[in-house]
């Protein structure tokens, strides 16, 4: 049958045509897709001139397919080999022939692991009876600051398991806690035998940290790095550097970025338009010897080259005592300066 013939035929026509050769989901194909299916696989009519008459008979003694796809045509034989090599090469094997269990945290209160066992494994393991038949089960191990070696932890527990079960979510409801997850099942004798052992993991805090730092210090150069890093513009003059935290707050404020800011600062209501910042911060400064030894409060500042220093601190209400201490470079003299510095905020 030529192409010009099915040109001349209706829709319905063509279905029916379309129907008889195999063709299936006709009703979703167009007109033009309908006649290259029939063209694909209309040889045997196409040198007919009865055709009419045979595709009528054949319509009466085929079995018309109703699934909602029809049949891809074959591909051409040079693509044949890289289809099969694609669909070999995207099988996921059902395991990988090791036997191996892993174990991963979910939240503070939940572990997640998974497990395989391989066919060397399972072998070795008929001694104590058929594979299907051992009490498999998981032993999950609390060793937080333990060193653990297999019969020190804190404590443990034992979850049973069926052989059809290759993964499992642990309740352990202990955050900051650690713990390691062993595959194995009691003997008959009443001890445990581990297949195989997991990874040690921690599960995290489900808190806030309760280490609150009220004091702080840090080297001024190193407080100008950090806050140009953060987007801030400073020159070289503190004041200037005050004046840039003074109009950082403003444009934070002004957003809407900060709805609240800790005491001494006060925020009024944000319908109206007056407002006031206020913080206190303290910067001590000095200069000693290039080689001499530093210490404020007991902590080692680096010096500059000319033996200058400065340190800035935050400055929170009650009296605070700074003593620095400077150590000459042989250890024989040393001078200690205390300044108290007291806040009240109103």
């Amino acid at each position: 049958m030529t192409r010009e013939e099915l040109a001349g035929k209706t829709k319905q026509k063509l279905n029916e045509i379309a129907k008889s050769l195999g063709v299936k989901g006709v009703s979703k194909l167009t007109r033009d897709d309908l006649v290259e299916h029939i063209l694909l696989l209309d040889p045997p009519f196409s040198a007919n001139p009865n055709h009419e008459e045979e595709i009528s008979q054949h319509l009466n003694n085929t079995q018309v397919a109703t699934e909602p796809f029809y049949v891809q045509p074959p591909l051409p034989e040079h693509l044949t080999g890289i289809a099969v090599a694609e669909q070999r090469e995207t099988q996921i094997p059902q395991d990988y022939q090791d036997t191996k269990i892993v174990l991963m945290v979910r939240d503070p209160y939940w572990l997640y692991t998974y497990w395989n066992v391989n066919h060397e494994t399972k072998e070795h393991l008929s001694t104590f009876g058929r594979w299907e038949n051992i009490p498999l089960m998981l032993r999950v191990y609390d060793i937080t600051a333990v060193s653990f070696d297999g019969s020190n932890s804190n404590y443990y527990f034992d979850i049973y398991l069926n052989h059809f079960a290759n993964n499992w979510y642990i309740h352990v409801g202990g955050p900051n806690r650690d713990f390691c997850v062993d595959l194995g099942f009691i003997q008959a004798n009443g001890s445990f035998y581990t297949i195989v052992r997991s990874n040690i993991v921690t599960t995290p805090r489900d808190n806030v940290s309760d280490v609150v730092d009220e004091e702080w210090m840090v080297i001024e150069e190193d407080f100008r790095r950090l806050y140009r890093l953060a987007g801030g513009e400073i020159g070289n003059s503190s004041a200037e550097l005050v004046e840039s935290l003074i109009k950082r707050l403003e444009r934070e404020i002004g957003s809407g970025a900060v709805s609240s800011l800790a005491s001494p600062v006060k925020h009024l209501a944000k319908e109206r338009k007056f407002w006031l910042v206020l913080n206190t911060e303290l910067i001590v400064y000095g200069a000693t010897e290039p080689d001499a030894q530093v210490y404020i409060q007991n902590e080692p500042i680096k010096l500059r080259p000319d033996g200058s220093f400065t340190i800035r601190y935050a400055l929170p209400d009650g009296t605070q005592t700074i003593p620095v201490s400077a150590h000459s470079a042989d250890g024989v003299d040393t001078i200690t300066i205390t300044p108290v510095v007291s806040k009240q905020t109103t």
